[in-house]
C-alpha cells in the first residue's frame, strides 16, 4: 500500500496543474467552501511524521463532473501506523456547494462522507460538516467549519467544529494556521506554508502540527496537491 501511495505523489510531481487560491484542503483539517475546477481531477497526497512514532501516508483523488458543477467527489486512501500497528482505510466523500464565493461574497457547503472529519480517517465514522470561507480582503480568507460526526463502532455522535486563517502572503506562498477539535476532545492545530511550483502548477504542503488525533503527539506533515 504505500508503494501505492508513494507512487501517486511521484506522479504528481510530473504533471502540471492550476492551483484553486485560497482553499484550504490537503493536509488541513479544516475545509473550505471552495470545490475543484468541473472537468478536471484533483490529487492531494501526504505524508505525516508524528514524535510518537505514529505514522500516516494519504492519497486522497477528487473531480467534480461538468454536468454536476456544484458537487465534488472523493476517495482518500490511508495507510496509518498507530500503536505500531498497520491499517488501511479507503473513505469516500462528497462536498456540495450551497453559495458561491464570487457571487455571494461568501462561499457556503456542504461536505459528508466515510472517515474522520479531520486529518485521521476513520472506515467506520460518518460525518456531515458545514463548511463557510469568509474573505477578508485578497490576501486573506478565513473558513469556519461545524458539523457531527458519528462512530458507528461505539454508536456515539459528537459535534465537530474548525477555524482556519489563510494569508496570500506573495502570488506564489500561502500562509495557513488552523484550530479544530471534537466535544470531549484536546483540540489540535496547525500552521504551514504552501509555495507553488513549476509556474505555480503544484501546490507544496509543508506542515507543523499538534494532537492530530487527540493524542499529544507532535506532527510534520509533507505533501502535494493539483488539478489536471
Amino acid at each position: 500500500m504505500k508503494k501505492f501511495l508513494f507512487a501517486f505523489s511521484a506522479l504528481a510531481l510530473s504533471l502540471s496543474a492550476i492551483p484553486t487560491a485560497f482553499a484550504n484542503g490537503g493536509p488541513y483539517a479544516v475545509d473550505d467552501a471552495g470545490i475543484a475546477t468541473p472537468g478536471k481531477f484533483k490529487l492531494e497526497a501526504w505524508s505525516s511524521f508524528a514524535n510518537n512514532g505514529d505514522r500516516v501516508y494519504l492519497v486522497s483523488p477528487g473531480f467534480t463532473l461538468e454536468a454536476l458543477p456544484f458537487i465534488e467527489f472523493e476517495l482518500t486512501a490511508e495507510s496509518r501506523r498507530a500503536d505500531g500497528e498497520w491499517a488501511t482505510t479507503f473513505a469516500p466523500a462528497a462536498k456540495i456547494a450551497l453559495r458561491d464565493i464570487d457571487e455571494h461574497g461568501y462561499g457556503l457547503a456542504l461536505s459528508i462522507g466515510s472517515g474522520h472529519a479531520g486529518v485521521i480517517r476513520n472506515a467506520d465514522t460518518l460525518y456531515a460538516v458545514v463548511p463557510l470561507s469568509v474573505p477578508v480582503n485578497d490576501r486573506l480568507n478565513l473558513h469556519f467549519n461545524a458539523g457531527v460526526e458519528r462512530d458507528l463502532t461505539e454508536n456515539e455522535t459528537v459535534g465537530v467544529w474548525g477555524m482556519a486563517a489563510q494569508v496570500m502572503a506573495t502570488d506564489r506562498l500561502e500562509l495557513i494556521g488552523e484550530v479544530f477539535g471534537a466535544e470531549n476532545d484536546r483540540p489540535g492545530w496547525q500552521a504551514g506554508i504552501r509555495p507553488y511550483v513549476f509556474d505555480g502548477n503544484v501546490a507544496l504542503e509543508i506542515v507543523y502540527g499538534r494532537n492530530l488525533d487527540g493524542e499529544r503527539a507532535d506532527w510534520l506533515t509533507l505533501g502535494l496537491s493539483f488539478e489536471f
